[in-house]
């Protein structure tokens, strides 16, 4: 810990000093059993990415001679054509999965965890927290300012406000009502038409407005999205870690979801995120804003010229500017907030697109002159996620139309000159698959999550985010700025039609996904040419070695049956919907006070593992297969 912080605004010195001296670690026996449990992975995650960056070196290494060696043995034509695009292909498909492993390594012998604190006693500094509404269901916000009011801190410390952005009339209404509870609950409305990027301007608008309350601003901001429910410790458990470190301007919490369907069908569990690559950031000291729950000293974000509004990606770009002011930001992993996620197809989509769009918009905003103290390293962590996510994009969305066509050819796959370098590429790339199967094994079982590859989920939304990417860049270059976005709580989906022939309309024509009906086929018609030429050659062992080095070939294996298994991800979701709980049944509710917190079943992360199956499959397939390989040459 750092010194104890200095009192901020209104606070007496003395306020600040109390409360500090009153921050204790917590000394709860199941969050020790819990973070012994999780610190015996994640101290080898970072061993399992170095396992998986070197053996991918030296896969990709060792192919590359056997291509020279094969041109220089005579190979040339479509073959040879067909061999490099291969290379290429495979060495495109591993950088995107290989940026998690990057981060690893950077965590390499610095694994720690920031310690857990309570805020004991009834002296506090002020806090003004912001839930920010642009026209959810009113049951939803709410809720949440009903958890709000009651949570555990000083009340004459705490003050509630709505930032509403919505054209709702009876908003004001409501949260007057509960007035009563809490009398230091606020409603602040700008006026403005409502676009999901304009958060920032709405908290700025709020930073204004509780200056204009009796006692002016806070020592504390706090921020809560409208359906993030907070639990009544959350206050507690986050503003020590400003009190006992000067140095923190900022401290958030990982985001959990109460709503998920079983099974998570759509990938919704961000808990690698939150389980994994964040405490690996923070232990690098570069974490970031999470976008909810977080606390932040008010003359921080002053000294910054508040919510920068330059990204609709608010969180990241503040985060970035606080650093360049000399700030500090910690990741606090304990779970004090619980809300929902997008609970149709097409909200969820519309989420995947914004934030697609938000992480690259931040890299242009560090040309911004409050960005120019930030240091090259920090800078390279601005720059180098905008970049991952940009070319993760392209190289997939590539994939998903080159790789039919280098299938239909009918040509091998992989080049070499003699069976002995073919069976030595099987085993450098069992070797890779296993180092990778491995990190994701430890980094799954570290967040709870089911064993699976974890790029599941994601690519069927790549068409869409390689046009968010594009429109993106014309707006940038014709000087439109930033892609505006409407609220997905605003949005409809397709599952909600009655009747199957609505739902496959509205899933292939409206929404576009007769795209990934596209994709499977002419994926099926490469396996199917590529099998074809395969099965023409004479004896039993050709034929192996023939269907082995096309469509079998291990990583192009993985590549189109995982394009395939996903591409029919929101053909399934749309044509038979997960079952949705309704609302009301994931929550406990008081019926004298109607607060409402998440059920422990909608909380328990074993109900929506999704199958193994997947990784199960591409596991013995990778091992068989390189091993008959061996057998047969």
């Amino acid at each position: 810990m750092g010194e104890t912080a200095p009192a901020a605004r209104n606070s007496d010195e003395s306020i600040w000093k109390k409360a500090a001296a009153n921050v204790q670690p917590l000394d709860d026996p199941h969050e020790k059993r819990r973070e012994q449990a999780q610190m015996q992975y994640m101290n080898r995650i970072p061993r399992a990415g170095l396992a998986s960056i070197l053996s991918s070196w030296i896969y990709f290494g060792y192919s590359f001679k056997c291509l020279l060696d094969a041109q220089a043995g005579g190979l040339a034509g479509t073959p040879l054509k067909v061999a490099w695009l291969s290379y290429a292909l495979q060495i495109g498909h591993a950088i995107p999965p290989g940026t998690p492993h990057l981060l690893a390594l950077s965590a390499m012998g610095k694994a720690k965890r920031q310690p857990l604190l309570r805020l004991n006693g009834d002296v506090a500094p002020t806090v003004d927290i912001f839930i920010t509404y642009c026209g959810e269901e009113i049951d939803v916000l709410m809720d949440t300012v009903r958890a709000t009011i009651a949570i555990d801190y000083p009340k004459d410390s705490y003050r509630v406000i709505v930032l509403d952005d919505s054209v709702c009339a009876n908003i004001e209404t409501e949260i007057g009502k509960l007035r009563a509870q809490h009398k230091r609950t606020y409603y602040s409305k700008r006026g403005t038409k409502p676009k999901t990027h304009t958060k920032a301007g709405n908290l700025n608008h709020g930073l204004q407005f509780v200056s204009t309350l009796p006692g002016g601003a806070s020592d504390i901001v706090a921020v809560l999205d409208v359906d993030m429910i907070p639990s009544p410790h959350w206050l507690r458990a986050l503003v020590p870690h400003l009190l006992v470190d000067s140095k923190v301007a900022l401290a958030n919490p990982p985001q959990r979801h109460y709503n998920i369907p079983d099974r998570d069908p759509l990938g919704q569990v961000m808990d690698i995120l939150f389980d994994v690559m964040e405490p690996t950031k923070n232990a690098t000291n570069s974490a970031w804003c999470c976008g909810t729950g977080f606390v932040v000293r008010r003359d921080a974000l002053d000294g910054i010229g508040g919510v920068p509004e330059e990204s609709i990606n608010e969180d990241i770009l503040t985060s970035f500017f606080l650093k360049a002011a000399g700030w500090e930001i910690v990741y606090v992993h304990e779970n004090v907030q619980w809300g929902l996620v997008p609970s149709t197809i097409t909200t969820h989509l519309k989420q995947q697109k914004r934030t697609c769009a938000g992480i690259v918009s931040t890299a242009a905003a560090l040309w911004n002159p409050r960005a120019q103290t930030m240091t090259p390293e920090e800078k390279y962590g601005a720059l180098f996620p905008a970049f991952a996510i940009s070319i993760a994009v392209i190289i997939t969305a590539v994939a998903l139309v080159g790789l039919p066509i280098l299938l239909m050819t009918g040509a091998p796959l992989v080049a070499y000159s003699t069976n002995a370098q073919l069976r030595r590429l099987s085993i450098l790339f069992l070797i890779r698959f296993l180092a990778i199967f491995s990190y994701d094994f430890l980094a799954t079982k570290a967040a709870n999550y089911h064993l699976g590859l974890l790029g599941l989920s994601v690519v069927w939304t790549i068409p869409f985010q390689f046009m968010t990417l594009v429109r993106f860049a014309l707006s940038v270059v014709t000087g439109g700025g930033v892609p505006l976005f409407t609220p997905s709580g605003l949005n409809v989906d397709v599952g909600a039609a009655t009747t199957l022939a609505s739902r496959m309309k509205g899933a292939l024509w409206d929404h576009g996904f007769i795209i990934h009906v596209a994709i499977i086929a002419s994926l099926l018609s490469g396996v199917a040419a590529s099998l074809n030429a395969a099965s023409k050659s004479g004896n039993t062992q050709l034929i192996w070695i023939e269907l082995f080095t096309r469509a079998g070939w291990p990583p192009i294996f993985l590549i189109w049956s995982t394009f395939m298994v996903d591409c029919w991800t929101p053909l399934s979701y749309s044509f038979s919907p997960p079952k949705v709980m309704a609302r009301s049944t994931l929550v406990d509710r008081d019926p004298k006070t109607h607060l409402a917190y998440p059920t422990r079943q909608a909380k328990d992360s074993l109900r929506i593992r999704p199958s193994q199956t997947a990784a199960i499959i591409e596991l013995l397939y990778c091992i068989g297969a390189c091993g008959l390989s061996m057998y047969y040459m």
